[in-house]
């Protein structure tokens, strides 16, 4: 099917002809960013919009609108009119796992918003308390294997952390109990603490932890290593797999914008990605840029659907 879904793609590019598409943009345009401002999403929404915007020969203007889990800046970009002056910082946890925590969002989440390009990724990585007398994955997965013994902080029910320790639980057979924090700065200080053994915090907040050996790091989120921390090995080098946990950020527009549109909105975004002082800046966020075409986008959120549902459904996580 990816055939004509391509052929669907340029016949629609095609019937996009008219001078609306190819002035396209005539008017600033508003990029939602569903969470508050600061960190890492903040900062790639911002660097995209400014590089975009010149390439585009329009502002991109950023907006945050947060709440709900994403899910209320998600549904100002899903009711806004598809003609590519609104569009979505989409994350993991809004266009992955909200359809699977949230029994029922105020948009439909399979068909509200049409994909434009994969943007960045970031990856965890697993850490424990120094006093912990464990050195390695293996050594971790072997001392919990006493029901009780550990517990793990994550930065809420349903964040990429908690359900990737789930998947972590569920691969290795053990249970290490979970203890949910409102954020990743609290989770971070009960491990410092020794409220909790056991987290998965993004890189940069872990990092000077680590440094100063207040944190232990065992093994990275994803299937190819962090340039912050060379050596310390990902979970499937450990021996456990498939593992391969992300934060993710991509942007999408509401649905039914016309794909010539959206053409020009990937070449746009991709180009701000490929930009040296954008790249460098991100590199501080330990993010991997990743850009795609729209079709490769669709095809990834699908999949990360996939993915986080079983790991939910294994939980019983439910936010509503």
């Amino acid at each position: 099917m990816d055939w004509l879904r391509a052929f669907l793609f340029s016949w629609l590019a095609l019937l996009c002809s008219t001078a609306v598409c190819q002035e396209y943009p005539t008017k600033p345009i508003r990029l939602i960013t569903p969470l508050a401002p600061g960190g890492a999403t903040d900062v790639a929404a911002r660097l995209i919009a400014e590089h975009a915007g010149k390439l585009l020969g329009q502002p991109m203007v950023v907006e945050n609108i947060a709440g709900a889990g994403g899910t209320i800046g998600s549904n100002v970009v899903a009711r806004a009119a598809p003609d590519g002056y609104t569009l979505l910082m989409g994350t993991n946890g809004t266009l992955a796992i909200a359809p699977a925590v949230y029994s029922k969002l105020p948009y439909d989440s399979d068909n509200a918003f049409a994909p434009v390009t994969l943007a960045t990724e970031q990856q965890f990585v697993l850490v424990v308390s120094p006093t912990l007398p464990v050195k390695s994955l293996a050594e971790l997965i072997a001392y919990a294997k006493t029901p009780g013994k550990l517990n793990y902080g994550s930065a809420g029910n349903g964040s990429g952390p908690h359900l990737g320790m789930v998947i972590l639980n569920r691969l290795a057979g053990v249970e290490i109990s979970h203890i949910p924090y409102k954020s990743t700065g609290p989770m971070v200080q009960a491990l410092l603490a020794g409220d909790v053994q056991v987290g998965m915090p993004d890189i940069v907040g872990a990092l000077p932890f680590i440094q100063a050996g207040r944190l232990r790091p065992l093994a990275v989120s994803r299937t190819s290593r962090s340039v912050m921390l060379p050596d310390v090995p990902t979970v499937q080098e450990a021996g456990f797999a498939p593992f391969d946990v992300l934060s993710w950020v991509g942007v999408v527009a509401p649905a039914g914008t016309p794909p010539a549109i959206i053409a020009k909105l990937n070449n746009a975004i991709s180009g701000a990605l490929r930009v040296p002082e954008v790249r460098q800046r991100l590199a501080t966020f330990d993010s991997n840029i990743r850009t795609t075409t729209p079709g490769e986008f669709a095809a990834f959120i699908r999949a990360e659907r996939k993915k986080w549902k079983e790991a939910v459904d294994t939980a019983n996580v439910r936010l509503d």
